[in-house]
């Protein structure tokens, strides 16, 4: 009897940790599949969502390789039920939760095809099919990849032909100090950030060397657990997430007669050489959802409204919170802050110049803008828009 009090005693002292939520109980739930590129985006725009006002709205979230993210609307492959997928609280929830906190997670009730799927560079580069009837794609914000190693190493720039000794012939390329196959983190073959690289350095992604890593995160840990001579691939927006620990390496593309980061120096986050084209290796995120094959309207418009937030598209009924902000918050530049654009992964670079611009409210985010201010008109020209007088 004595035992049985003490164990009713110890069940009120220790509360029951309950399962993970049922994930559709949550506020309005839009289900994506995405690249793990996007981890710092889900986090900062799934924050803002539970707390748009005039929508709110639940992303609930899981990622996967870029490749593997376009077969499951390409050709219907549905997240199976009892999948742990990731989402974030609402301010009632947890005023304390910060971008650096971690996600909360959720049950899936039943197999389910993504609303939104992501691809971190342009879907060619995984396949060549047209996307099907069903399958509407959208050009979202760029995403730019570098190649990062310790801060203990002494190296500061590679080229492109030094690239492609080292992930192509690994020890056999005998590019010093690059020389250690264990010591180069690489990603697997359905990973944006591999396939990216292979195609601005000519190694196609199934003959790299290095060990491969299916996460970024893991990448992350071979480079600072790594020797001096460790070498990595990273989006440019986890490698922001990380420099005290790590740098970039500068990178001269094939042609080019000097290397240079995707900012304008190693300790900027303007991503200036990737907007005006000195960085090569950058490609669009692409988003996907699914449409009508006849009407060709959305089949859930919310998943669209959060796919035209993305894509830097006006919206309604309008958020109460900027995405531009959020967009540069994690090291991507939304595409009307570009100013040249490819049409496939690794290809030339041509001017381009957005339908509507929005360089000098992205550069006031990252750096100093040196447009002139404005509430309504500009006085000498241009278009007055998010507090700043743009070229259009």
């Amino acid at each position: 009897m004595r035992r049985l009090s003490f164990l009713i005693a110890l069940a009120i002292a220790v509360p029951h940790r309950a399962g993970a939520a049922p994930c559709d109980t949550l506020t309005n739930p839009i289900y994506l599949q995405v690249g793990d590129t996007q981890l710092n985006l889900m986090k900062r725009l799934g924050r803002a969502l539970r707390d748009n006002t005039p929508k709110p709205i639940t992303l609930v979230f899981l990622t996967s390789g870029s490749c593997t993210n376009i077969a499951a609307l390409y050709d219907g492959v549905k997240i199976k039920a009892a999948t742990s997928l990731q989402y974030v609280p609402s301010v009632a929830e947890d005023p304390a939760w910060t971008p650096t906190s971690a996600t909360l997670t959720c049950t899936l009730p039943a197999d389910l095809l993504p609303d939104i799927a992501n691809s971190a560079l342009f879907n060619s580069a995984c396949r060549t099919d047209a996307p099907p009837a069903t399958v509407h794609l959208t050009q979202g914000p760029a995403q730019a990849y570098v190649m990062a190693v310790p801060t203990a190493s002494t190296q500061t720039a590679i080229t492109f032909e030094e690239a492609y000794f080292v992930f192509g012939f690994g020890m056999a390329g005998m590019i010093s100090p690059w020389i250690d196959e264990t010591q180069m983190f690489i990603r697997t073959v359905t990973k944006s950030t591999l396939l990216a690289w292979a195609a601005n350095i000519s190694v196609p992604g199934d003959k790299w060397k290095g060990v491969r890593l299916d996460g970024s995160p893991m990448v992350v840990s071979g480079i600072n657990t790594g020797t001096a001579a460790a070498i990595g691939i990273l989006g440019a927006e986890v490698y922001d997430a990380n420099r005290a620990t790590m740098k970039a390496l500068a990178y001269r593309a094939k042609g080019q007669y000097a290397a240079y980061y995707p900012d304008s120096s190693s300790s900027s986050h303007d991503k200036k050489n990737v907007r005006d084209g000195h960085y090569t290796v950058w490609s669009p995120t692409i988003w996907m959802d699914t449409i009508d094959a006849t009407s060709k309207a959305p089949v859930k418009p919310d998943a669209r409204y959060v796919v035209d937030l993305i894509a830097g598209k006006t919206v309604t009924p309008a958020p109460n919170f900027g995405m531009i902000n959020i967009i540069a918050a994690v090291g991507l530049v939304p595409d009307c802050a570009m100013g040249v654009n490819r049409t496939f992964e690794g290809g030339p670079l041509t001017l381009y110049q957005p339908t509507e611009s929005c360089t000098c409210k992205y550069e006031s985010l990252v750096d100093t803008s040196s447009c002139t201010a404005c509430t309504t008109t500009c006085a000498t020209g241009g278009v007055c828009r998010n507090g700043f007088c743009e070229v259009r």
